[in-house]
């Protein structure tokens, strides 16, 4: 059903049982702030009961949670355009909200040993920069995740959204109700912090010369929204 499709059916059944749900799957369709903000408080405590339900770790609990918002809210093919009302929408959320918990547990695939960066080493065109970071790179790789790992919490969340999950701006600023101009200033800011700490660290750890200070700043900037992309997988 599209979104079209879900309004007239939405407009077509008022005297449904749950047409006050159906109403609001509507208005949340249209991106009414309102509604967006009723869903948000009626909804939101059932879907993160059904994903700790499966595992309670707090990183797992909040990416689902985040790929829950976005298959449901964002976009022509929000899943919310399919709810037709023959329950109440909480539940329907929450069911909604532990397939994808139960999907993301089972296409979960061990790291150990792993090294998600390093087809993006082979693929730098810059040939010393493809020597740094060849040289440097199980320490490039720590030095980014740490960096990482010191974003607060919303900072990851939208460069997951943007580099994983390839959402446009407009569609990260319906998701926080902020313009995207707002979005893009989010993420330009927290790719700087990124970038600032691991250069840092990378100085830190390693004894380097002002000359390969510079160039390591240089690596760490070449393709860091990739670097981000593939760690955040």
């Amino acid at each position: 059903m599209t979104a079209d499709e879900a309004i007239a059916y939405v407009e077509a059944a008022p005297t449904q049982a749950h047409a006050t749900d159906l109403a609001l799957a509507l208005g949340v369709i249209r991106g009414e702030p309102a509604a967006l903000r009723t869903f948000e408080e009626q909804c939101a405590p059932d879907l993160m009961s059904a994903i700790r339900a499966i595992d309670r770790e707090p990183a797992f609990v909040d990416e689902v949670a985040q790929v829950t918002r976005v298959k449901l809210l964002v976009g022509e093919g929000a899943r919310i355009a399919t709810y037709r009302g023959a329950g109440p929408l909480r539940a329907w959320v929450a069911i909604a909200a532990r397939r994808l918990a139960i999907n993301a547990k089972r296409d979960a695939k061990p790291s150990a040993g792993d090294d998600p960066l390093a087809d993006l080493v082979d693929r730098e065109p810059d040939p010393e920069l493809r020597h740094l970071k060849q040289l440097y790179r199980g320490e490039f790789r720590a030095a980014l995740a740490a960096a990482l790992a010191g974003l607060p919490d919303r900072s990851r969340a939208v460069l997951r959204l943007r580099f994983v999950d390839a959402l446009e701006l407009s569609q990260i600023g319906r998701l926080y109700r902020v313009h995207e101009s707002t979005a893009s200033r989010w993420i330009s800011s927290a790719l700087e912090d990124i970038a600032a700490a691991t250069r840092a660290q990378l100085v830190a750890r390693l004894a380097m010369t002002p000359d390969t200070a510079e160039s390591v700043a240089r690596m760490v900037q070449s393709g860091l929204d990739l670097s981000v992309a593939r760690l955040l997988q």
